[in-house]
């Protein structure tokens, strides 16, 4: 049993056809076959169940499959630590950010990166926290930037800054004309009740926070409508259509030109952490800790132009 015929066995099970396997893997569909061939005569038991839509798998494929991936992810993991235990940084390093920093952090990171450690190759994902989490927990990803991480016993979460989240409103005669909105001067939580909001759906860290706070002052949030891209809520926004909640930073130049106002809150409360998030294990490999200085200090640095205004810093974040 090899790890290349497990490997062939894990494509054919994804894809659930042989011919689409042996596209992905660029080799000869009769040479895929011969690969699965080993592992059934190896086990004794046929681990596919062919008909004419493709394969499936028998009980036999489905106990391995899942035993194969943790298998391949271990093996994986440990070849990433071992090409890590080198005196200069170098290997590959998987890296995730929120849309709200990446855009302004990451090109900083990758500069740096480029700089200092030239044999580091850095891959980037970006999504939520919720999603990054899953790929934290999935072993997708090495280290990562997340606001308002849920705790966890396989995570280390150390915070970086505190930013105030702000009500953010139309800001045009046209779209304050269209929406009618009574805006206060501070927003309290209670007004959340009235203002029509348009939110992203949970587990949003956003949606999370004002919910829990909500649900403390036993108010139901007046939520509008749901869009989980900050890019397309700010031009609803903007036109008109209601309000949302997020970070001033992240709609700095909307703010600047009027088109959106920022309307602080009250609580304190209304506020998100970000942090910097990785696998716990005792030993980092020294290009995650190489990477996770370079992120540190270009959070810092991003801090010290102003970019997080209003935002507290974490000194005590550990390199």
């Amino acid at each position: 049993m090899s790890l290349d015929d497990i490997q062939a066995f894990l494509i054919v099970a994804k894809t659930k056809s042989f011919s689409a396997a042996a596209l992905r893997l660029r080799v000869a569909q009769s040479s895929l076959s011969k690969r699965v061939q080993r592992l059934e005569q190896h086990f004794g038991t046929p681990l596919f169940i062919r008909h004419g839509r493709g394969v499936s798998l028998t009980e036999a494929g489905t106990v391995l499959l899942a035993r194969s991936e943790q298998l391949l992810q271990d093996i994986e993991d440990i070849e990433h630590d071992v090409r890590g235990l080198v005196t200069e940084p170098a290997g590959l390093v998987r890296i995730a950010m929120p849309p709200a920093t990446s855009p302004v952090l990451a090109p900083m990171v990758f500069a740096r990166c480029v700089t200092d450690h030239p044999k580091v190759t850095l891959q980037l994902r970006e999504s939520t926290s919720d999603i990054i989490h899953q790929w934290l927990n999935a072993g997708e990803v090495d280290i990562a930037l997340m606001y308002n991480p849920e705790p966890g016993p396989d995570i280390e979460i150390h915070p970086l800054v505190t930013e105030p989240l702000f009500l953010l409103a139309p800001a045009t005669p046209k779209a304050r004309a269209l929406a009618r909105l009574d805006l206060p001067k501070a927003c309290a939580i209670d007004d959340l009740a009235r203002l029509p909001l348009i939110l992203p759906r949970s587990p949003h860290s956003i949606r999370v926070l004002v919910e829990r706070l909500c649900a403390g002052n036993n108010i139901q949030p007046n939520v509008l409508f749901e869009s989980d891209s900050i890019r397309s809520t700010k031009g609803i926004v903007e036109i008109g259509i209601g309000c949302t909640i997020f970070s001033r930073s992240s709609l700095a130049t909307e703010i600047a030109e009027g088109r959106l106002q920022a309307i602080p809150f009250k609580s304190p409360l209304l506020a998100w952490t970000l942090c910097v998030v990785h696998p716990r294990r005792d030993n980092l490999s020294l290009a995650v800790r190489s990477v996770k200085r370079i992120i540190i200090d270009r959070a810092m640095a991003l801090h010290r132009s102003g970019f997080w205004r209003g935002g507290r810093i974490h000194p005590e974040v550990p390199a």
